[in-house]
Protein backbone atom coordinates (compact mmCIF):
# COMPACT_ATOMS: atom_id res chain seq x y z
CA UNK A 1 0.00 0.00 0.00
CA UNK A 2 1.78 3.42 -1.07
CA UNK A 3 1.96 6.62 1.54
CA UNK A 4 -1.29 8.27 -0.40
CA UNK A 5 -3.46 5.33 -0.64
CA UNK A 6 -3.03 5.08 3.26
CA UNK A 7 -2.94 8.91 4.04
CA UNK A 8 -6.57 8.36 2.01
CA UNK A 9 -8.17 5.64 4.08
CA UNK A 10 -6.75 7.40 7.57
CA UNK A 11 -8.66 10.77 6.16
CA UNK A 12 -12.13 8.15 5.62
CA UNK A 13 -11.95 6.71 9.11
CA UNK A 14 -11.53 10.24 10.67
CA UNK A 15 -14.53 11.50 8.43
CA UNK A 16 -16.53 8.46 9.24
CA UNK A 17 -15.59 8.92 13.22
CA UNK A 18 -16.70 12.57 12.96
CA UNK A 19 -19.79 11.72 11.61
CA UNK A 20 -20.78 10.07 14.86
CA UNK A 21 -21.14 13.12 16.45
CA UNK A 22 -24.93 14.05 15.79
CA UNK A 23 -26.42 10.63 17.04
CA UNK A 24 -24.08 10.73 19.88
CA UNK A 25 -24.78 14.66 20.57
CA UNK A 26 -28.55 13.97 20.60
CA UNK A 27 -28.06 11.65 23.92
CA UNK A 28 -26.40 14.48 25.70
CA UNK A 29 -28.28 17.16 27.39
CA UNK A 30 -26.58 20.84 28.06
CA UNK A 31 -24.44 23.65 26.97
CA UNK A 32 -23.07 22.99 23.49
CA UNK A 33 -19.50 24.44 24.55
CA UNK A 34 -19.57 22.31 27.49
CA UNK A 35 -19.96 19.43 25.65
CA UNK A 36 -17.42 20.39 23.30
CA UNK A 37 -14.78 21.31 26.24
CA UNK A 38 -15.55 18.22 28.27
CA UNK A 39 -15.19 16.11 24.43
CA UNK A 40 -11.97 17.89 23.83
CA UNK A 41 -10.61 16.85 27.51
CA UNK A 42 -11.20 13.22 27.07
CA UNK A 43 -9.90 13.52 23.56
CA UNK A 44 -6.66 14.81 25.11
CA UNK A 45 -6.52 12.20 28.00
CA UNK A 46 -6.75 10.07 24.74
CA UNK A 47 -3.47 11.63 23.15
CA UNK A 48 -2.04 11.33 26.03
CA UNK A 49 -2.65 7.48 26.49
CA UNK A 50 -1.73 6.95 22.77
CA UNK A 51 1.44 8.92 22.87
CA UNK A 52 2.46 7.67 27.01
CA UNK A 53 3.05 11.19 27.37
CA UNK A 54 1.53 14.36 28.43
CA UNK A 55 3.88 16.30 26.64
CA UNK A 56 3.67 17.96 23.26
CA UNK A 57 5.80 20.61 21.36
CA UNK A 58 4.53 23.49 20.09
CA UNK A 59 5.86 26.25 17.91
CA UNK A 60 4.22 28.83 15.55
CA UNK A 61 3.15 26.40 13.02
CA UNK A 62 1.63 24.14 15.64
CA UNK A 63 -0.11 27.10 17.81
CA UNK A 64 -1.77 28.13 14.58
CA UNK A 65 -3.04 24.92 13.99
CA UNK A 66 -4.60 24.36 17.07
CA UNK A 67 -5.66 27.88 17.30
CA UNK A 68 -7.92 27.20 13.92
CA UNK A 69 -8.98 23.91 15.47
CA UNK A 70 -9.94 25.69 18.78
CA UNK A 71 -11.96 28.46 16.08
CA UNK A 72 -13.70 26.08 13.74
CA UNK A 73 -15.17 24.12 17.02
CA UNK A 74 -16.45 27.48 18.56
CA UNK A 75 -17.28 28.85 15.51
CA UNK A 76 -19.73 26.57 14.14
CA UNK A 77 -21.35 25.97 17.56
CA UNK A 78 -22.05 29.98 17.78
CA UNK A 79 -23.44 29.11 14.36
CA UNK A 80 -25.79 26.64 15.21
CA UNK A 81 -27.33 28.89 17.61
CA UNK A 82 -27.57 32.36 14.97
CA UNK A 83 -28.76 30.53 11.71
CA UNK A 84 -30.15 26.95 10.22
CA UNK A 85 -27.76 23.48 10.83
CA UNK A 86 -28.27 23.10 7.23
CA UNK A 87 -26.63 26.61 6.38
CA UNK A 88 -24.07 26.30 9.19
CA UNK A 89 -22.49 22.67 7.82
CA UNK A 90 -22.83 23.90 3.98
CA UNK A 91 -20.99 27.15 4.82
CA UNK A 92 -18.19 25.23 6.83
CA UNK A 93 -17.39 23.24 3.97
CA UNK A 94 -16.69 25.76 2.23
CA UNK A 95 -13.10 24.75 3.53
CA UNK A 96 -11.76 22.59 0.10
CA UNK A 97 -12.40 26.38 -1.83
CA UNK A 98 -10.35 27.67 0.67
CA UNK A 99 -7.52 25.05 1.31
CA UNK A 100 -7.02 25.49 -2.77
CA UNK A 101 -6.46 29.41 -2.44
CA UNK A 102 -4.41 28.60 0.39
CA UNK A 103 -2.46 25.76 -1.48
CA UNK A 104 -1.79 27.69 -4.54
CA UNK A 105 -0.60 30.96 -2.52
CA UNK A 106 1.64 29.20 -0.76
CA UNK A 107 3.05 27.44 -4.14
CA UNK A 108 2.51 30.49 -6.43
CA UNK A 109 1.16 28.33 -8.82
CA UNK A 110 -2.31 28.80 -10.27
CA UNK A 111 -4.62 25.69 -9.62
CA UNK A 112 -5.43 23.13 -12.16
CA UNK A 113 -8.18 22.40 -14.32
CA UNK A 114 -8.68 19.10 -12.72
CA UNK A 115 -8.24 20.52 -8.81
CA UNK A 116 -10.76 23.54 -9.66
CA UNK A 117 -13.49 21.11 -11.40
CA UNK A 118 -13.25 18.73 -8.67
CA UNK A 119 -13.48 21.22 -5.74
CA UNK A 120 -16.35 23.04 -7.65
CA UNK A 121 -18.46 19.72 -8.50
CA UNK A 122 -17.49 18.59 -4.81
CA UNK A 123 -18.91 21.94 -3.32
CA UNK A 124 -21.67 22.03 -5.86
CA UNK A 125 -23.29 18.64 -4.65
CA UNK A 126 -23.20 19.81 -1.16
CA UNK A 127 -25.09 22.61 -1.82
CA UNK A 128 -27.54 20.04 -3.38
CA UNK A 129 -27.35 17.69 -0.43
CA UNK A 130 -28.83 20.29 1.33
CA UNK A 131 -30.84 22.09 -0.49
CA UNK A 132 -34.04 20.89 0.89
CA UNK A 133 -33.36 22.46 4.14
CA UNK A 134 -31.69 25.43 2.95
CA UNK A 135 -32.81 28.58 3.73
CA UNK A 136 -31.45 32.51 4.47
CA UNK A 137 -31.22 31.93 7.86
CA UNK A 138 -29.45 35.12 9.88
CA UNK A 139 -26.93 36.82 8.11
CA UNK A 140 -24.31 36.82 11.25
CA UNK A 141 -24.88 33.30 11.88
CA UNK A 142 -23.93 32.78 8.31
CA UNK A 143 -21.21 34.91 8.39
CA UNK A 144 -19.72 33.38 11.31
CA UNK A 145 -20.42 29.52 9.33
CA UNK A 146 -18.23 30.87 6.69
CA UNK A 147 -15.52 32.14 9.30
CA UNK A 148 -15.61 28.58 10.43
CA UNK A 149 -14.82 27.07 6.89
CA UNK A 150 -11.98 29.27 6.52
CA UNK A 151 -10.68 28.03 9.84
CA UNK A 152 -11.27 24.38 9.07
CA UNK A 153 -8.92 25.17 6.13
CA UNK A 154 -6.79 26.19 7.65
CA UNK A 155 -6.31 22.82 10.14
CA UNK A 156 -6.40 20.92 6.81
CA UNK A 157 -3.28 23.27 5.22
CA UNK A 158 -1.36 24.62 8.23
CA UNK A 159 -1.00 20.62 9.03
CA UNK A 160 0.72 19.52 5.88
CA UNK A 161 3.60 21.82 6.18
CA UNK A 162 6.74 19.89 7.28
CA UNK A 163 7.21 22.64 10.14
CA UNK A 164 4.08 21.38 11.82
CA UNK A 165 2.73 18.69 14.14
CA UNK A 166 -0.67 17.20 13.70
CA UNK A 167 -1.16 15.48 16.72
CA UNK A 168 0.64 18.29 18.66
CA UNK A 169 -1.70 20.90 17.51
CA UNK A 170 -4.62 18.37 18.51
CA UNK A 171 -3.95 18.22 22.15
CA UNK A 172 -3.19 21.90 22.05
CA UNK A 173 -6.32 22.68 20.46
CA UNK A 174 -8.04 20.26 23.07
CA UNK A 175 -6.79 21.51 26.28
CA UNK A 176 -7.16 25.39 24.88
CA UNK A 177 -11.22 24.16 23.97
CA UNK A 178 -11.57 22.60 27.63
CA UNK A 179 -10.08 25.54 29.57
CA UNK A 180 -12.45 27.96 27.84
CA UNK A 181 -15.41 25.61 28.64
CA UNK A 182 -14.69 25.46 32.67
CA UNK A 183 -17.53 28.01 33.38
CA UNK A 184 -19.90 26.36 31.51
CA UNK A 185 -18.80 22.66 32.50
CA UNK A 186 -21.29 22.43 35.77
CA UNK A 187 -24.06 20.83 34.09
CA UNK A 188 -21.88 17.75 33.14
CA UNK A 189 -21.66 16.45 36.46
CA UNK A 190 -25.24 15.83 37.12
CA UNK A 191 -25.58 13.48 33.53
CA UNK A 192 -27.18 10.59 33.51
CA UNK A 193 -25.51 7.42 32.74
CA UNK A 194 -26.57 7.53 29.06
CA UNK A 195 -25.25 10.99 28.53
CA UNK A 196 -21.99 10.28 30.26
CA UNK A 197 -21.69 7.49 27.78
CA UNK A 198 -22.36 9.33 24.76
CA UNK A 199 -20.34 11.97 26.06
CA UNK A 200 -17.11 9.48 26.60
CA UNK A 201 -18.18 7.90 23.28
CA UNK A 202 -17.41 11.09 21.79
CA UNK A 203 -14.30 11.86 23.38
CA UNK A 204 -12.60 8.81 22.78
CA UNK A 205 -14.01 8.13 19.26
CA UNK A 206 -15.41 11.29 17.48
CA UNK A 207 -12.76 13.50 18.46
CA UNK A 208 -9.54 11.37 19.97
CA UNK A 209 -9.61 8.64 17.76
CA UNK A 210 -10.69 10.63 14.73
CA UNK A 211 -8.08 13.15 14.85
CA UNK A 212 -5.43 10.34 15.66
CA UNK A 213 -6.39 9.45 11.89
CA UNK A 214 -6.86 12.88 10.63
CA UNK A 215 -3.06 13.79 12.13
CA UNK A 216 -1.76 10.49 10.20
CA UNK A 217 -3.47 11.34 7.18
CA UNK A 218 -2.69 14.97 6.52
CA UNK A 219 1.08 13.86 6.69
CA UNK A 220 0.66 11.35 3.78
CA UNK A 221 -2.39 13.00 1.49
CA UNK A 222 -2.45 17.10 -0.23
CA UNK A 223 -4.63 19.12 1.80
CA UNK A 224 -7.05 19.66 -1.01
CA UNK A 225 -7.52 15.82 -0.82
CA UNK A 226 -8.04 15.82 3.00
CA UNK A 227 -10.66 18.41 3.13
CA UNK A 228 -12.63 16.41 0.04
CA UNK A 229 -12.40 13.25 2.02
CA UNK A 230 -13.93 15.15 5.24
CA UNK A 231 -16.74 15.92 3.14
CA UNK A 232 -18.04 12.32 3.85
CA UNK A 233 -18.88 13.59 7.34
CA UNK A 234 -21.55 15.80 6.31
CA UNK A 235 -22.96 13.26 3.95
CA UNK A 236 -22.64 10.04 6.71
CA UNK A 237 -23.96 12.48 9.31
CA UNK A 238 -27.29 12.63 8.09
CA UNK A 239 -27.03 9.25 6.71
CA UNK A 240 -26.79 7.54 10.45
CA UNK A 241 -29.80 9.64 11.47
CA UNK A 242 -31.62 8.39 8.65
CA UNK A 243 -31.15 5.01 10.16
CA UNK A 244 -31.25 5.24 13.47
CA UNK A 245 -34.39 8.05 13.65
CA UNK A 246 -36.10 7.38 10.56
CA UNK A 247 -35.46 10.97 9.03
CA UNK A 248 -35.99 10.56 5.01
CA UNK A 249 -33.75 12.78 2.64
CA UNK A 250 -35.20 14.51 0.46
CA UNK A 251 -34.37 14.42 -3.58
CA UNK A 252 -31.75 16.73 -4.22
CA UNK A 253 -29.81 15.62 -0.69
CA UNK A 254 -29.65 11.91 -2.34
CA UNK A 255 -28.48 13.47 -5.59
CA UNK A 256 -26.05 15.99 -3.81
CA UNK A 257 -24.44 13.33 -1.93
CA UNK A 258 -23.76 10.86 -5.25
CA UNK A 259 -22.25 14.15 -6.91
CA UNK A 260 -19.95 14.55 -3.73
CA UNK A 261 -19.44 10.82 -3.34
CA UNK A 262 -18.29 10.72 -7.16
CA UNK A 263 -16.00 13.79 -6.79
CA UNK A 264 -13.85 12.06 -4.03
CA UNK A 265 -13.24 9.16 -5.83
CA UNK A 266 -12.13 11.11 -9.00
CA UNK A 267 -9.99 13.11 -6.77
CA UNK A 268 -8.18 9.59 -5.38
CA UNK A 269 -8.67 8.18 -8.38
CA UNK A 270 -6.90 10.38 -10.98
CA UNK A 271 -5.55 12.89 -8.29
CA UNK A 272 -5.72 16.29 -8.62
CA UNK A 273 -2.89 17.88 -10.43
CA UNK A 274 0.21 18.83 -9.22
CA UNK A 275 -1.26 19.85 -5.43
CA UNK A 276 -2.15 16.08 -5.14
CA UNK A 277 1.11 15.06 -3.77
CA UNK A 278 1.95 16.12 -0.22
CA UNK A 279 4.29 19.11 0.53
CA UNK A 280 7.24 18.03 1.34
CA UNK A 281 8.39 16.81 4.33
CA UNK A 282 11.67 18.25 6.75
CA UNK A 283 13.61 15.65 8.71
CA UNK A 284 12.24 15.58 12.64
CA UNK A 285 8.86 17.55 11.20
CA UNK A 286 6.94 13.93 12.50
CA UNK A 287 7.35 11.94 15.27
Amino acid sequence: MTDKTRGNLDMLMAAVLWSTGGILIKYIPGNAIAINGTRSFIAFLFFCAYKRSVKFQCNRYIAAAAFCLVMTNFLYVMANKLTTAANAIVLQYMAPIFVLVLDCLYQKKLPSKKQCVIVLMAFGGMILFFFDQLDGGHLFGNLLAIGAGLCFSGVFFINSLPQSSSEDASMLAFLTSFLISLPWLRNVFSMEAKGIFALLALGIFQVGLAYLFFSKGSKLTSPVSASLIGLLEAILNPIWVLFFYGEKMGKYALFGGVIILLSVVLNICIGTGRQEKPLPQSSGSQK
